[in-house]
């Protein structure tokens, strides 16, 4: 009798502590765990490392500026309004054909970074299941003329940049790459040796490394060593813009055309983010002209 009263009482001891337990955890529950934990049943969170979490493409991802695009917006420096999350999330494309209806859609409420679907769809028809064909899907966000940043604000000028357009002051110059890179950002962006390894650079890290230049079959070694040549290039680009930030900085009127002008070509090479890698010709021109005007500044 007193051995069964003596398992009663342990059995409410320990009911007890796991009810006083919960308790406590359920009160140390941040808000940013409630939040997370509400956004795991977001209709548009993906769940693609499900399948895929263990393959090369996605564990390169995890290493690619994609996977930050959310984060960086929220905390940019620019005004963060619905529109952006065109580029910087996953899961608006779903929210703005009506795909999923009566699910509060924003910034603040936007659970994945530039993911999986902003590429690849299990109902495409073309290669590797991409949307839309490797040529255009890029320069769908990597351009200057969404005007996301704001009226003025070069935010990414990479499309126009590779294109040699839409700078002051200089003709037209496509970049020598257009006509042999079929696939245009692809090719040097996503190149790699082994397509079953995780690579640092190439594959779905979008890291473009110099030595692609050669390794690529495009330049071999006799074309006077692109690992030293690209650097060089780099430092003459990133010479000039500094000379133009100088003569930017130093203006008093920025309502004039010629100011205008210059500020705008050395935002295209500064949104190119490349020192002018994807068009040399065509960023030291901008450069130039920007340059150019020094005397009609003020």
């Amino acid at each position: 009798m007193k051995r069964a009263f003596l398992l009663l009482f342990l059995s409410l001891l320990m009911g007890s502590f796991v009810i006083i337990k919960i308790t406590t955890l359920q009160a140390e529950t941040t808000p940013s765990q409630e939040s997370t934990q509400e956004n795991i049943k977001s209709p548009f969170a993906e769940g693609c490392n499900k399948c895929h979490g263990d393959e090369a493409a996605y564990k390169e991802w995890t290493q690619a500026g994609h996977s930050h695009a959310l984060v960086n917006l929220i905390e940019g420096p620019y005004e963060v309004k619905t529109s952006c999350l065109s580029c910087h999330s996953s899961g608006y494309t779903m929210f703005a054909e009506g795909a999923i209806q009566g699910h509060p859609y924003s910034e603040k409420t936007a659970v994945n970074a530039v993911a999986c679907s902003s590429c690849h769809s299990h109902a495409s028809k073309e290669e590797s299941l991409l949307i839309i064909p490797a040529k255009k899907l890029c320069v769908n966000c990597h351009k200057m003329d969404c005007g996301c940043a704001g009226a003025g604000i070069v935010h990414q000028s990479q499309s126009e940049m590779f294109l040699g357009r839409e700078g002051a002051g200089v003709k037209r110059m496509p970049s020598p790459h257009v006509r042999a890179m079929k696939k245009r950002c692809v090719h040097c962006h996503m190149a790699k040796d082994d397509p079953e390894s995780v690579a640092k650079h190439g594959g779905h890290t979008f890291k473009a490394e110099f030595n692609i230049c050669s390794s690529s079959g495009c330049h071999d070694s006799a074309d006077n060593d692109m690992a030293k040549r690209l650097p060089n290039y780099k430092a003459e680009i990133e010479t000039k813009m500094k000379e133009v930030k100088a003569i930017l900085d130093s203006a008093t009127d920025k309502t004039s055309q010629a100011y205008i002008d210059a500020k705008l070509n050395y935002d295209m090479v500064k949104g190119d983010s490349g020192y002018g890698l994807h068009n040399i010709p065509y960023a030291r021109a901008l450069l130039e002209h920007s340059l150019s005007l020094k005397s009609e500044i003020k």
